[in-house]
């Protein structure tokens, strides 16, 4: 479908709209494009691109900027036999009709090399801007002080584009850069800040592979969104194109967890069975995260664990559906760590051992150069020296004890099975509403790894990364908005219920901006304990897998704030995204250099309670 005809289908729909109200009848959603039935739900494997969807329809050089009162058309496909308006007819009947007039938009600005590497100073990845359509040109910074302004994402919050996007706007977007075969790899609706306003119009961002697109190209393109978006009577919006990728972020019974005070409790989390365990398949060299524990209900008394798909099963070996019914099948066992993983624990506690080594050498040369005075100072840095002493010799003990403990049942991989894969969907992909990106898969405890001891259910380990003002001050930053999250002592949170599906996008809660949003934190084997914001309004990907050229709606998540760094990293896949009402919300499929995407609880219990095996499945799993 050519993006003039996404533009005339948008006006149209526009108008029809505009006529149902004037004959007080309720306004209708319309102008997906699909036929009656159709589904845009696909399995990877299928539907593959038909080559000629691989070739530019034409030249991105010849591509105009289009006017609303300059649009020709002839029908085709499922649009045969419905009567194009002229471009006078068509102009008329928009100004009659009170939408909005016919648009001429500023003249194109091209961005420059320094604009692009600057652009997005602030953000976490800082990516290369291509293209946008705020009007230019732009000053680039001058002088000995010379610097561009830092920026920061936010979610879309309260704009007219979060009512419109997932009612047909998004997926014609989609559409419209398909028929300009734009290499693109994600869409999302988000605002971009600059530092020291308070507000900013949408941003409509657009991720494209890597040198897929000039500047001038990109700039062109851009612009041939515009119609799209204004045909459903969107303003106060700029789209922008950087260069992005979308990617996997996939990297002896449990230890017990210990209290906070005890000298081994950042360093043994790892190892213990609170959510964030770094799971890896025995044949595999990454490894990603494991998300959360589910009974099968029923007389199934085995407790299971989710995770990614493509954290445990390679995408060459296929994407057919994963079962193992019996004993006579080959196991695929799955490893708490990969080999690099462990080694990367081992190295940090070899580290911390002889930081308090040296530490323990501190304490001692500062006692000793007191010891023998007695005026009040002198007497306090002995005693404060002598406490040192005392602390880091504990730490040490605990730290050592830990490192023989893994280093004797935890070194080889044989060591570190705890469960073995027993089912997995295939991966599938949709851009129907209400649908996203699925990619688990579910691990089969084994029998005795988990224990009265060692098992707290799905409890997230908060660590010592933030104390109870910093992270409150997060979860709380609006004193208005309802949370029912209360800080662990022990900083095990426990996790209860899930996020309901109409909550996704609707979230009570307001930022410290005011905007709607979710706060959601997550522990995984990569970056650990973060916190964000989910956006309330989903994002779009499209990638390559296979050769087949595939488009998913996500649940996307920002960084917090300016200052914390990207959500998640590669390592993080399968990580489960808790909210600020201790509920699950999902887990991590992928992201790009800026945002985390998440499929939502709902969506993985809906597959899970299809099938057979978990049709009882439930969040609440107990020891037998």
């Amino acid at each position: 479908m050519s993006v003039a005809l996404l533009v005339w289908k948008a006006r149209r729909r526009m108008m029809k709209k505009d006529q149902e109200i004037k004959a007080d009848l309720p306004c209708g959603c319309g102008g997906r494009g699909e036929a009656p039935g159709q589904s845009t739900r696909r399995i990877l494997q299928m539907d593959p691109c038909a080559p000629e969807q691989n070739q530019p329809l034409f030249p991105l050089s010849s591509i105009p900027i289009i006017r609303e009162d300059a649009i020709t058309l002839q029908p085709r496909g499922e649009d045969e036999g419905l009567q194009l308006p002229s471009p006078t007819a068509t102009s008329t009947a928009t100004a009659s009709s009170g939408n909005r007039p016919a648009t001429d938009y500023p003249p194109k600005f091209v961005v420059t090399e320094t604009i692009s590497k600057g652009y997005y100073k602030g953000l976490p990845s800082r990516p290369p801007l291509i293209a946008t359509t705020r009007p230019g040109p732009f000053e680039v910074p001058t002088g000995p002080a010379a610097y561009f302004p830092l920026k920061h994402l936010r979610v879309l919050g309260d704009h007219p584009l979060a009512k419109v996007w997932d009612e047909g706007l998004a997926v014609d977007l989609c559409r419209g850069l398909n028929a300009m075969s734009v290499k693109w790899t994600s869409l999302d609706a988000i605002r971009i800040v600059t530092a020291g306003e308070s507000s900013s119009p949408a941003i409509i961002w657009i991720g494209v592979d890597f040198n897929s697109l000039t500047f001038e190209e990109g700039s062109v393109i851009a612009y041939k969104c515009r119609p799209i978006v204004d045909g459903y009577g969107i303003s106060n919006y700029h789209v922008e194109i950087r260069e992005s990728r979308v990617r996997k972020l996939s990297g002896c019974n449990f230890l017990e967890p210990v209290p906070f005070s005890d000298p081994t409790f950042t360093a043994r989390e790892p190892f213990t069975a609170t959510l964030g365990i770094p799971v890896a398949a025995m044949n595999r060299s990454s490894q990603g995260t494991g998300g959360f524990f589910i009974s099968a209900g029923g007389d199934d008394p085995s407790i299971y664990l989710v995770t990614a798909r493509h954290v445990v099963l390679p995408a060459k070996e296929g994407n057919q559906p994963f079962v193992r019914k019996n004993n006579s099948q080959p196991r695929t066992d799955i490893v708490v760590l990969s080999d690099s993983g462990f080694n990367e624990k081992i190295v940090a506690i070899d580290e911390e051992i002889k930081e308090q080594q040296s530490k323990i050498i501190d304490a001692m040369e500062r006692y000793e150069m007191v010891k023998d005075a007695d005026d009040s100072r002198s007497v306090k840095e002995s005693q404060a020296a002598n406490h040192g002493l005392q602390h880091a010799r504990e730490v040490l003990e605990g730290l050592s004890d830990l490192h023989h403990e893994i280093a004797a049942h935890w070194s080889t991989k044989t060591d570190r099975i705890f469960g073995e894969l027993v089912w997995s969907p295939p991966i599938t992909l949709s851009t129907k509403s209400g649908e996203f990106t699925l990619d688990f898969a579910v691990i089969k405890i084994d029998p005795g790894k988990l224990n009265r001891g060692n098992y707290r259910g799905n409890c997230i380990n908060i660590g010592d990364k933030y104390t109870r003002y910093q992270f409150l001050g997060k979860v709380y930053s609006n004193g208005t908005s309802p949370t029912s999250f209360k800080f662990p002592p022990d900083r095990l949170a426990v996790l209860q219920g899930q996020v309901p599906e109409d909550c996704v996008f609707q979230s009570p809660m307001l930022d410290s901006n005011g905007d709607q949003c979710l706060v959601v934190f997550k522990n995984g084997a990569k970056t650990g304990i973060t916190i964000g914001k989910a956006n309330n309004a989903a994002s779009f990907i499209r990638c390559c897998l296979d050769g087949e050229f595939v488009e998913s709606r996500e649940w996307p998540v920002v960084p917090y704030d300016n200052h914390s760094g990207t959500f998640s990293e590669g390592g993080d896949s399968g990580s489960c995204v808790a909210d600020a009402f201790g509920r699950i919300g999902g887990i991590i499929t992928g992201g790009t250099d800026s945002l985390t995407y998440v499929t939502p609880i709902s969506s993985i219990m809906k597959a899970l309670h299809g099938d057979r095996r978990f049709k009882y499945a439930h969040l609440n799993p107990v020891l037998a």
